[in-house]
This record gives structure tokens, sequence and C-alpha cells, in this order.
């Protein structure tokens, strides 16, 4: 009777056990395994004290190990006495140069964007400054930028990136009642965000 028992509670479990198709598990790892495309960032120096956000879209192509991101920004930029608004928008285009590697640190396969990178940026700003005491708008200026940068992605953990780089630039503003000026910058920046 015990042998009876012993069989119908392995047949039981064996009918309960969900069946495995060997091409479904490979179909399965081919996407749990194929380099994430998308990401989005915050880029940390941006949110000072929480008066302002920079926030970025990344699409990357992989046959070429290129990508290119959107970004816009928006900041208080004076307060006090005076309430100063910055608005603004930029383009990005990244080379991964050892996108077909493992990158150091990083959970992501071989093919995704992490690791070592280099590419160029432009942006567009517009500054607008309010003097709240006599109630009127003081200036409005315009600032065009263009950048070199380098910089590292790590993905340590899922989809987390954070990503550091360094940056040469020039800017150049273009003001209502004074004269345009430009100047070269040295930049670091930090982004933490999600790759999907």
């Amino acid at each position: 009777m015990s042998d009876g028992l012993a069989i119908v509670v392995a047949a039981a479990a064996a009918a309960a056990e969900p069946s495995i198709d060997p091409e479904a598990m490979r179909a399965d790892a081919s996407i749990t395994h194929e380099p994430l495309r998308n990401a989005v960032s915050v880029a940390i120096p941006s949110l000072d004290g929480f008066r302002g956000v920079t926030a970025s879209y990344e699409r990357f192509f992989p046959a070429r190990n290129l990508s290119v991101a959107v970004s816009g920004q928006l900041r208080q930029s004076a307060a006090g006495d005076y309430t100063g608004l910055r608005t603004g928008g930029g383009g990005e285009l990244r080379w991964y140069w050892r996108a077909d590697t493992k990158a150091w640190l990083s959970k992501q396969p071989a093919g995704a964007m992490v690791g070592w990178f280099t590419g160029g940026r432009i942006d567009v700003s517009i500054d607008a400054t309010r003097d709240r005491a006599d109630d009127r708008w003081l200036d409005t200026a315009v600032e065009l930028g263009a950048a070199a940068l380098i910089g590292c992605r790590i993905a340590p953990w899922r989809g987390l990136e954070v990503t550091p780089s360094f940056n040469l630039g020039w800017r150049h503003e273009f003001a209502q009642r004074l004269p345009g000026w430009s100047r070269g910058t040295i930049g670091v920046g930090l982004t933490v965000g999600w790759l999907f």
C-alpha cells in the first residue's frame, strides 16, 4: 500500500511541475542577456539642494558602439531679492570604445553601453532674472555651449548606472543689454540612472 501511495504522490508532483521547453529556455536566456539599449539619468550636481534638475535620455546603437542622448534642465539661478530661472536643452554623442568587452564593476553583458566612452555635447540655455523689489525683468541671456568629454559608466546592480565624467568646453553668452562674451570651461559630472 505504501508503494502505491508513493507512486501516486510522485505522479502528482510530476504533473504539478511545469514542463521545461529547452527552446523556451534558450529564448528566455537571450532576452535576459541582451544588452540594454536605453538609459534615463539625473545629473547629481544639478540638484544643488533641490534648486534644479538636469535629466537625460540616452539611446544606444550597439552595431557602432554609439549612443545619442538628449537632455533638459530647469533650475533656480538666483534667490532673495532676485528671481532667476534657467531652462535649456542639449544633445550628446558618445562612443563606447570597449563596449564589446565586459566592463569593470558592471553586471551588464558585453555589448552594453557601459565602460569607457568619449564624446561631444552641444547645448543651449536661457537665463531670465527678475528684480522682485521693483517687480520687473532685468535681462534675459541666451548661452550656447560645446564640450568634449570622457567618462566611464558603471552598472553595478541590475539596471542601475553611475557615470562619472570629465569635460573641456567653450561657452558664449548673448545678453540683451550687455555685450556677448565667451569663456572656456572645465567640468566634472556625475549621473545616476537606470538602463532598460
